[in-house]
């Protein structure tokens, strides 16, 4: 039987632009122009009222118009939204002050007690959300402690048991405080307001439009709008071909679950909140002028969509239902991105026509806002920038990790070359001296902590000759230093003075004081600004509420947690005719053609982030929303989008290093029109476009490089080099040439951990000063301590190398004081000598004295050199050591043969060491020595008359197996392209 009130309810079929019927309606049915204006219209978002907006300026035809009032109830800022027509409501005694959503953070998180604070704050948020959907779905704290724990494992029952208990507190928590939840405020304000519209409507119309699942509270005051006079509910996409029997099906009963998967299933749960029938929804009568598709589409995908024991209708594909649909399946997301961006371009450079993309994946839109960048479009996205992503905020953050890590090299620098920090005019000078303190400062071995630190690392440099530098770069030092204490120390002063711990209200403080010091009003200007100082302040005054404690070293992931979650958009500069949404926040919205990007699953429908408080189990029960109902939504939202008049679908056949599942939307509407489509007036054909992709991204067939060979001039030749240069030009000239006639050489990593060749010099030291210094050969553990106390920035680093240096200079000590047929002459000993017109000059680790001359003793901590290596003098750095000594060339060495040369490796593990003979087993034979000796002699003088003192060229890689070392040049002398293919 009809119901004896009045239902005003409606709804706009999702193949027809939502907004452009309404607005189309509402100027059709108004009076006049003033009782349009008194009329209100509830909407579910801000971004659907200025869908609104705009589609009543394209429906009055450009004419002078006074708009409705548009008010998002969806907000939790309702009672100002709804401005005047709540008035009187919000001083109802029901009725406290919201609690700051902040403040309400920091105090949830006050009451976990796992993890960091970073950790606690994200999850408080997570809590917050959990607190606000049993608020929003009308639960009580008893309902959660009725439920059974004891089929869920141990995580999710602890979980339980802490969401219970702060739940059960919460509410003495906000009446101690005087205070209430934005969503407990809100959900009072509309029963409120759906009360008083109950007694007596508010004398003009109300229209509730767009919501296609909604709240209690939001349901409860759509059914008063649709029964008093003058309201009108009108509803997005409600299928009119659905019988009873299908609704029923849908809303599940004794029998049967409900289809929460079902497009319809969120409004079907709508209408029964509201209390009124499927039935009694009538279609929207009026049209406008904007385009749309054929029901005949919509039709086939709502019947695809159906849940399968839900499909009462056949899914049949017909011409009309496929017009302007495409497939488009590329091969990975960055050609499906580069495949999208072109798709939108080609659509708005047609005049007035506009383009949008649809994905909930965020790296997808950020793909494809960055491909439209490089067609100059500037696209409005709809998720905006996070703002610890945008420069101001990254300053912040920069600065609390340089604070975290004590100024250490890599978050200094970061810190100092932030683009906002020093703009204006003299950015270039400071940037010259960061680049100084880079290069010649902070590379190498980590300095010690805090400025301080960074200070005495400078001067140490200015002081310290045996460190290899530039006259020109030794001349910086001094004004470098001066940069340091002047210019930089007092900006970091701020930060650099914070205790160990420290009140989240004080870092906030240091940090802002800090970061205005480095870069002035430029850190709150722009959008970005503003938005970081808005965010910075509510931050400092929930932190002065709710004090939070927070360790030094826990800043910047607690800082970039509270900046992660609010977000930037900027309010011009965009272009109008393109835009990215996410599915929820393309509701509602127009476009002449859509792209529905990321079509795969675990992606559309969204699986969604995991829920730390409510087990599935415990959802259900509570009759919570699921992922069940969510997919449901996300099937509307599909259904509503393939609404567009020209629509592409995509998706990539691989993500990462792994094939991609489709989506199960894809898959269905696949099937049931066997992929078919046709491509309509706007986007361009998906093949075509796909193969025109591929050939844009396809690389460019380079000239494939020879072996480089150069020939420098003679003068620019060097006749002066390093022993230790000769392997290098012997096996690959061009590295030789790149380095001492290029005079190109590779920049020390920063901030680098010691490594075995640290440990090497370290040894090296140690057992030079033994030999040194007589006095200490008592105390090797004394010599040990001191020369590994350099490694003061790493002391656990020194503390466990100690034990394995100990071995290796016990090894080597107790092989000195055995050989008693050698005496120890000199350590690290330096000499040279000219050969072919070249002066080669040397060290020797230690030389010793025996009867017949000289032996030279090579230290080695690594692996020894191949024998095979040292006999064909691709290693010939003892023998030509060999020669200085015999001529005399070596300092405090007096001239006799050298009748032994020998490496002694040092191992410190269980085999402690080995000696052997530099040309193996023959190497105890003093002719065979000798021999080998003056063929080095030759071999050299050979070398230096064809590269140093010729004309020679420098091929690449003669040797490319004795050339491993030099592979620092391989890049520049472009190895990969020849190697193997040069003969």
């Amino acid at each position: 039987m009809p119901r004896p009130e009045r239902v005003a309810l409606y709804t706009i079929p999702a193949e027809r632009p939502f907004v452009d019927d309404l607005a189309a309606g509402l100027l059709a049915t108004a009076a006049d122009a003033m009782a349009l204006a008194r009329t209100l219209v509830l909407l579910p978002s801000r971004r659907s009222v200025r869908a609104l907006t705009e589609a009543f300026v394209r429906q009055s035809g450009a004419r002078a118009l006074l708009l409705p009032r548009l008010a998002a109830v969806g907000d939790l800022d309702a009672d100002e939204a709804l401005g005047t027509f709540a008035e009187g409501l919000e001083e109802a005694p029901e009725l406290l002050p919201e609690m700051p959503a902040l403040e309400r953070q920091l105090l949830l998180a006050a009451l976990l007690s796992d993890g960091g604070p970073a950790a606690r704050f994200a999850l408080a948020g997570q809590l917050g959300a959990v607190l606000d959907t049993l608020t929003i779905e009308g639960r009580r704290p008893a309902e959660l402690a009725e439920i059974d724990a004891g089929g869920l494992s141990d995580h999710w029952a602890k979980n339980l048991k802490v969401l219970e208990t702060v739940w059960r507190r919460w509410p003495a928590v906000l009446k101690a405080m005087g205070r209430q939840d934005a969503v407990d405020r809100r959900n009072r304000l509309l029963r409120m307001l759906a009360r008083r519209w109950r007694r007596a409507g508010p004398g003009h119309a109300v229209v509730m439009a767009g919501f296609a699942q909604a709240a209690p509270a939001v349901a409860e005051l759509a059914g008063a709008v649709a029964r008093m006079a003058g309201g009108t509910v009108v509803l997005p996409g409600l299928d009119l071909a659905l019988d009873a029997a299908g609704w029923a099906a849908i809303a599940g009963g004794e029998e049967a679950r409900p289809a929460d998967t079902h497009p319809q299933a969120g409004l079907a749960r709508l209408l029964a909140a509201m209390g009124v029938a499927a039935e009694e929804v009538q279609p929207w009568p009026h049209r406008s002028d904007a385009a749309g598709s054929a029901a005949a589409r919509r039709a086939l995908v709502a019947a695809a969509l159906a849940p399968v024991r839900l499909a009462v209708r056949p899914a049949v594909a017909e011409a009309a239902a496929l017009a302007g649909v495409q497939w488009l399946e590329a091969a990975t997301p960055a050609e499906e991105a580069a495949a999208i961006a072109l798709a939108l371009r080609q659509v708005v450079a047609v005049p007035g026509k506009t383009a949008a993309l649809v994905t909930p994946d965020r790296e997808l839109a950020r793909r494809v806002r960055v491909a439209l960048s490089g067609y100059g479009i500037a696209v409005d996205d709809s998720a905006g920038e996070r703002v610890a992503a945008t420069p101001p905020g990254a300053l912040l953050v920069a600065l609390a990790s340089a604070v975290a890590e004590d100024f250490a090299p890599v978050a200094l620098l970061g810190l100092l070359k932030h683009p906002l920090v020093m703009q204006g005019g003299g950015r270039l000078d400071w940037l010259e001296q960061v680049r100084t303190l880079d290069r010649l400062v902070l590379r190498g071995l980590r300095p010690a902590p805090g400025l301080a630190g960074v200070r005495a690392r400078i001067a140490a440099r200015m002081g310290d000759r045996t460190h290899r530098m530039a006259p020109a770069d030794r001349a910086r030092l001094g004004p470098l230093l001066a940069w340091w204490e002047g210019d930089v120390v007092p900006r970091l002063a701020a930060v650099a003075a914070l205790p160990a711990e420290v009140e989240l209200v004080a870092l906030l403080a240091a940090l802002r004081q800090a970061g205005e010091a480095l870069a002035g009003e430029t850190l709150w200007a722009g959008v970005a600004g503003r938005a970081l100082a808005g965010r910075v302040e509510a931050l400092a005054a929930a932190a002065d509420a709710v004090p939070m404690p927070v360790a030094r070293g826990e800043a910047p992931g607690l800082l970039g947690a509270m900046l992660t979650d609010c977000a930037v958009r900027p309010p011009f500069g965009l272009d109008p005719r393109v835009a990215i949404w996410g599915p929820l926040e393309a509701r509602l919205q127009r476009a002449d053609a859509l792209v529905l990007g990321g079509l795969n699953e675990g992606v559309w429908p969204s699986s969604g982030a995991p829920d730390p408080w409510l087990a599935p189990m415990v959802r259900r029960a509570l009759d919570l929303p699921t992922l069940e109902r969510r997919v449901g939504f996300q099937a509307h939202d599909f259904i509503s989008a393939l609404g567009a008049p020209e629509v592409m679908l995509t998706r990539a056949g691989r993500v990462g290093s792994a094939p991609a599942v489709a989506s199960r939307f894809w898959q269905r509407l696949h099937a049931a029109c066997g992929g078919q489509g046709a491509a309509g007036t706007l986007l361009p054909d998906a093949g075509a476009l796909l193969t025109l992709v591929r050939q844009m991204r396809a690389a460019t067939p380079g000239v494939m490089m020879g072996k480089p060979a150069p020939v420098p001039p003679r003068g620019v030749r060097p006749t002066r080099l390093s022993v230790t240069d000769v392997a290098v030009l012997k096996a690959d000239p061009f590295a030789f040439y790149a380095k001492h006639i290029m005079k190109l050489a590779p920049l020390e990593p920063i901030d680098v951990e010691p490594t075995a060749g640290e440990r090497g010099t370290a040894v090296h030291r140690i057992l030079q000063r033994w030999v040194e210094e007589p006095a200490r050969r008592g105390d090797p553990a004394g010599l040990i301590d001191e020369v590994l106390a350099g490694f003061g920035e790493r002391p656990a680093l020194a503390a466990l190398w100690r034990p394995r240096v100990a071995r290796m200079i016990d090894f080597a000590v107790a092989l000195m004081l055995a050989d008693e047929d050698w005496t120890a002459k000199g350590a690290e000993q330096s000499g040279a000598i000219v050969l072919g017109g070249v002066k080669l000059s040397g060290k020797a680790d230690r030389i010793d004295e025996g009867e017949e001359g000289y032996r030279i003793v090579d230290y080695k901590t690594g692996g020894l050199p191949a024998i095979a290596k040292t006999r064909t003098y691709y290693d010939p750095q003892l023998a030509l050591l060999a020669l200085m000594v015999a001529s005399g060339g070596m300092e405090g060495i007096e001239a006799k043969p050298v009748v032994a040369l020998d490496y002694i490796k040092l191992s410190g593990g269980r085999t402690e060491g080995k000696v052997q003979a530099a040309i193996g087993k023959e190497g105890r034979d003093v002719a065979l020595v000798q021999a080998w000796i003056e063929g080095a002699k030759a071999d050299f003088e050979a070398l230096a008359a064809r590269y140093l003192t010729g004309d020679g060229a420098f091929e690449a890689k003669l040797h490319p197996v004795y050339s491993a070392a030099s592979k620092d040049y391989d890049q520049l002398a472009r190895l990969v392209e020849w190697l193997g293919r040069d003969g």
